[in-house]
């Protein structure tokens, strides 16, 4: 989740800060005669932009046909991208795998008692405290429960952040990240945290599709995960286009198509792209940066002012299919741009590694602890790690 708020004052430093890597960027792209079209931007400027980008809002419910329309002409993909783990991003709290096969979790911190149990069709929320009992309604539930997975409730209309989260790590809930370890003071601040406007819309926005329409956050209509439009865009013109049998039927935006350093901060309009993280983070972020994986591709030396089709996201890793988790699989990658060990690089490849000739990530790519997620997660920042190095901001 986002931050809730960020003071003026470190707006303004954050603004700062990123305006001198740019001024660094432009000066190395000049040096270059590199396009300055290159450079990051913020995602919120990028949805301002004509044309389709994810978290994008203006469309209006009417031009979203729904994953289940695509699936009638490209099933293959369709059911493929339905077992990623951005189609499960999000679920109504009911519907969530997690909550079905842990029908009631229990908690307890210092004199509060919590309590996640399903009761009929509904998940709730039962707090505890010297007496004093609150209750309420689960909603939706984000994240697909591989690394862990937070709730949101209601009050009024605020969206709250649930102060526990379920770790399948440990198979327990604990403190959800981001949240203070300190006990809380009442019951409302044991709910959890207070979500601003913007920070819900961005929350849903990177979890759910249509959740914002014709430019208004409409998070009850939402529909739960990243299905085909959340990436494609609203295709409800070219699906009755298609049934019509017109030749003409326009097409879905087709991310392929971008430049590379576009393609990265297409991704990154939810795994956060280098701007975004120097403008919109926390400046004490340490390790938590892993979880921004465009960003820490774009830290990569091999990352270059213009970018390169073989270091986008998408060249390792296909967003319609489950995550490879097996590194050795990336070696293939990695030898795209690197000569094999022992042999020359060829044209247009750089030297290879001297040390060993297979499992490229597992070095090169380190993992890190995440203490509050209950995780390990792969450093996506490509770099010559040395032994006992630690995770580099």
């Amino acid at each position: 989740m986002f931050p809730t708020a960020i003071a003026l004052s470190q707006l303004a430093k954050r603004r700062l800060i990123a305006s001198l890597i740019l001024l660094f960027l432009i000066c190395a792209a000049s040096s270059q005669n590199a396009d300055h079209s290159t450079l990051p931007r913020l995602t919120s400027e990028r949805v301002s932009d004509p044309g389709w980008w994810p978290t994008k809002g203006a469309a209006a419910r009417s031009e979203y046909a729904g994953s289940a329309a695509c699936a009638a002409c490209h099933r293959n993909i369709a059911e493929s991208q339905a077992e990623t783990p951005m189609f499960k991003a999000a679920s109504r709290a009911e519907d969530a795998a997690t909550m079905k096969q842990h029908p009631y979790l229990q908690f307890i911190e210092s004199d509060f008692r919590y309590a996640l149990a399903r009761q009929d069709d509904r998940v709730m929320l039962r707090i505890e405290n010297n007496g004093h009992v609150l209750s309420a309604p689960l909603l939706w539930a984000m994240g697909n429960g591989e690394v862990g997975q937070t709730y949101l409730l209601k009050k009024g209309d605020t969206y709250y952040e649930s102060r526990l989260s379920y770790f399948p790590s440990i198979s327990d809930l604990d403190i959800s990240p981001g949240h203070s370890h300190k006990s809380p003071t009442s019951l409302i601040s044991a709910v959890g945290m207070p979500q601003t406007p913007v920070t819900a819309q961005r929350c849903f926005g990177c979890h759910t599709t249509a959740s914002t329409v014709s430019g208004v956050f409409d998070p009850e209509n939402a529909t739960p995960g990243i299905g085909c439009e959340g990436c494609h865009g609203p295709s409800a013109n070219h699906v009755k286009a298609e049934e019509q049998g017109k030749s003409d039927a326009p097409i879905p935006f087709n991310p392929r198509t971008l430049a590379p350093h576009n393609s990265v901060d297409f991704c990154g309009a939810c795994h956060r792209t280098t701007a975004d993280v120097a403008v919109e983070t926390s400046d004490n972020l340490g390790v938590n940066g892993i979880r921004f994986s465009a960003y820490r591709l774009e830290r990569s030396l091999c990352w270059g002012a213009s970018g390169d089709v073989r270091i986008t996201c998408t060249a390792c890793h296909d967003p319609h299919k489950p995550l490879v988790t097996d590194m050795a699989s990336y070696d293939s990658k990695c030898l795209q741009c690197h000569a094999k060990t022992g042999q020359l690089p060829k044209a247009n490849q750089a030297q290879g590694c001297t040390v060993a000739a297979n499992d490229c990530a597992s070095c090169h790519m380190p993992k890190y602890e995440l203490k509050a997620a209950h995780t390990t997660m792969t450093d996506h920042f490509i770099r010559i790690v040395h032994p006992g190095e630690e995770y580099r901001r």
